[in-house]
Parts: C-alpha cells; structure tokens; sequence
C-alpha cells in the first residue's frame, strides 16, 4: 500500500514539473513580446481625413503643386527661396524652355492683320512663358497647380489667410460637404496674387469676410484702390468674381482648366498675359475668382539702383540693371506692396518693408 501511494505521489511530481517546464517554455517564446512596439503588431489605423480649410494650409497651399515661373536663378529666386523656407511652403521652379526670338515675333504678330492690339516684345516672351508653364501643368497630368512669378512676396501669415480662402472660396461657390478639396471645383482661374481688381454694384454677389492680415485702405498702393476705400470694410476682403483684374503674381489653375486657359490665350492677339485673362474672365469661357485685396504682391528692389523688370526692358520702356547694380538688390531692402509683415523680407533682413501707399 505505502508503495503504490509512493508511485502515486511521485507521478503527481512528475507531471506538477513536466507542467512547470511547458509554463516555463511558454513565458520564454512569448516573452518578447513585451519588449516589442506593440503597434508595429496591431493593424495600421486608418489615416484621419484632412479638412479642406487645413490642406489649404499644407506646404503647397492646397494645390498639388506651386510652380515658379522664372528664367533662372538670380536674387529673384534666392528671396523666393528664403521666403519659402521661412513659411515652410514647397515652390518648383521648373526649367523652362528659352523661345527663339523668331517664334517670339511670330507670336507677338498674331492678329496684326486685323487690327487686334498686340503685345511689345517683353510681354510676348513672358505670355509664351505662362503657356509653356501651363503646358507643364497638363502634361504632368498634375490635378491642380499654383503659378507664380519668381519676384513675388506673401504675408508670414499665408497659411491663416489660405484656411479663410479655402472656407469662403468653397461657400462662395456652393461646395458640398463631399468635395473633399480645399477650394472646391467651381472655378478655373483662382486669383489670389494681383494688382488689383474692380468692385463694381451689380456684380455677381461678392462673399465677404474678415481677415485683420489685410493692410489697411490708406497704405493701400494701387489703381483699385478707391474701391477698396469705396466698397468694403477695413479688415475684410472679397471673394469675388473676376472684374478687370491685372497682374498676374500668383493664380490656381486646374488640369483642366489650364488646358482651357491654353486654349483661350494661345491665340495671343492682345496687349499682354494678364489683360488676355482678364478678358476672357469677363465672358462665359472662364470661371475665374479673385480674392480682394490680394494676398501675392510683387517685391521691388530698392529705388536708385536702376531696376527695372525684364518685361520692361522687352518693352522698350528702359535698359537692364548691370550686374554690379544687382548685387546691390540683395544687399539693400526693397519694398512690396500690401503685403503687411513681408515673406522675403522677414527672412532677409528681418524686417518688414511695405511700400509707401499711392493711388497708382
């Protein structure tokens, strides 16, 4: 009898370490796991969306692109540059092609025969230089891009100024709630760098909304100015439709409606880039919205030292800075117009360098 209970007892024994070993063996293989990033383990969560009044504060402004147009690195690009990086925005400059002087003429004489008004040099080779970058848009089979001139400025601020244009962009023209994209799709022509536009009664019902970024009506400098003193409250801008708009410092373009605004302006046949927009703006072939006073100004190199744009020389209307005058643009701070706390000169100089308010 105490045999057998012997056996028992010693069988229990067994089996209580051979359970203690598998336990053990078991802790051992599993073990680890608790030192691993359990996340890496657990299936990836799915990406929260992006409101569209925050992709519109993303690093290209909400486009899938913003593209430089420019004929090659110079102090314009180098501000360009330093501006962007200061307001951690990703601008392209692409290379661009240089035009033969010959298909320059060439198109600078399309419509000579009938009268039409046409360009002078300089505003020909940059119109050639838009539709070269617009064809850049549509054969990159980019879905939406920003273009802007290579001397262009912006506010510190550019990404609050952007959210109120995304929100008031997409109420203005009735984006639904599905329409995920910043701006919505009910234009073709987003104008938001300019010199100025024209508020007129009547027009297609504008959408206010305030912004205190803008600068004020009295340091305002440009030709719309009286408008602006006329037609809307201090601290509010526009979003409106395009009414005899100049300048063109910064636009949005669609994949398709660049190929539109290809279309439309590779006629040529008129007195420069801008005006040819503006005009097609005005009909029906266009969709084109403008934010009111804008929020892309050109800078200018400091008076006195012989600057004066390359369209301008094109033009006839005076001959370019020498180099030597050149290196002074970079040395010197210059001015931009309406741009309260400038980009460039933020990140240049430290400074803020808007130009004096004129009526022109």
């Amino acid at each position: 009898m105490l045999s057998l209970i012997h056996r028992n007892i010693s069988r229990e024994r067994v089996y209580f370490i051979l359970l203690s070993l598998v336990l053990v063996a078991i802790v051992l293989v599993f073990r680890p796991l608790h030192n691993t990033d359990h996340t890496r383990l657990l299936p990836l969560a799915p990406m929260l969306s992006v409101s569209p009044r925050d992709q519109a504060a993303n690093e290209t402004l909400g486009f899938q692109k913003i593209l430089a147009l420019s004929t090659g690195p110079s102090w314009r690009t180098r501000g360009l540059n330093a501006a962007a990086q200061l307001t951690d925005l990703q601008i392209t400059v692409t290379p661009q092609p240089r035009n033969p002087p010959e298909l320059i003429n060439a198109f600078a004489s399309i419509g000579k025969e009938q009268g039409a008004t046409l360009p002078r040099l300089g505003s020909a080779t940059a119109w050639m230089a838009h539709l070269d970058l617009l064809k850049y848009v549509v054969t990159s089979g980019l879905t939406s891009a920003f273009i802007v001139e290579d001397d262009v400025d912006w506010d510190i601020r550019i990404k609050e100024q952007t959210k109120l244009i995304s929100d008031n962009v997409r109420l203005h023209t009735g984006a639904s709630a599905e329409d995920a994209t910043p701006y919505g799709t009910g234009w073709d022509v987003l104008w938001l760098g300019h010199c100025g536009s024209l508020i007129a009664d009547g027009m297609p019902e504008p959408r206010l909304y305030g912004d205190d970024s803008r600068c004020e009506t009295a340091l305002y400098s440009g030709w719309s100015k009286r408008f602006l003193r006329e037609k809307l409250a201090e601290n509010h801008r526009l979003v409106q439709t395009s009414l005899q708009t100049v300048c063109t410092f910064g636009y949005g373009v669609t994949k398709s409606s660049a190929q539109k605004v290809l279309t439309l302006l590779g006629t040529g046949a008129d007195e420069a880039f801008d005006v040819s927009l503006s005009a097609h703006c005005r009909g029906d072939e266009l969709r084109c919205l403008v934010v009111n006073p804008q929020v892309f100004n050109h800078y200018e190199p400091p008076a006195g030292h012989g600057y004066l744009s390359h369209v301008h020389v094109g033009d006839g209307q005076g001959s370019a800075a020498s180099k030597e005058a050149e290196t002074e643009f970079e040395r010197e701070m210059g001015t931009t117009g309406n741009i309260m706390k400038s980009a460039r000169c933020e990140a240049l100089f430290n400074k803020t360098c808007m130009r004096p308010p004129s009526e022109i």
